[in-house]
């Protein structure tokens, strides 16, 4: 990973091999980071996306080996019981050029992955919601 501290937030690159969630969380705790949003495009492989099924309140995974490009990586920045939390959506495409979107559980950088973090002026913080089943922004 490299980074540079800008006027207004980060600027991240992570290598090849390098995890995107896992990365980013730890860059998040290591710069103590409140909270805020990310934002980045890339490529990667190993790629696990989901959407949730409200109805049976969880989520519904699909795994793709392939190697893709990512135009757009959009997510927020929290803490989970005192934990980092970075939450990810995609979009990403293969040789076929056909998008996979979703949310991001897992992927690994095959090329470069290149974000912009925008930090919150204050800690945010996800709360588990009963009627939802999701661990939401507590504002």
């Amino acid at each position: 990973m490299h980074f540079r501290k800008t006027q207004n937030g980060y600027l991240v690159r992570l290598v090849k091999g390098e995890e995107v969630i896992k990365s980013l969380s730890s860059f998040v705790e290591e710069q103590k980071i409140l909270g805020g949003f990310v934002f980045g495009l890339g490529a990667f492989r190993d790629l696990t996306l989901g959407y949730y099924d409200s109805a049976k309140k969880e989520y519904v995974k699909k795994f793709i080996g392939d190697d893709l490009e990512f135009s757009n990586l959009t997510g927020s920045i929290a803490y989970v019981e005192g934990k980092p939390f970075v939450h990810a959506h995609v979009s990403a495409a293969g040789s076929d050029m056909k998008a996979f979107c979703g949310h991001l559980f897992s992927a690994t950088i095959s090329g470069t992955g290149e974000f912009i973090i925008i930090p919150s002026e204050s800690k945010v913080e996800r709360k588990p919601d009963p009627e939802t089943g999701l661990t939401l922004l507590d504002l």
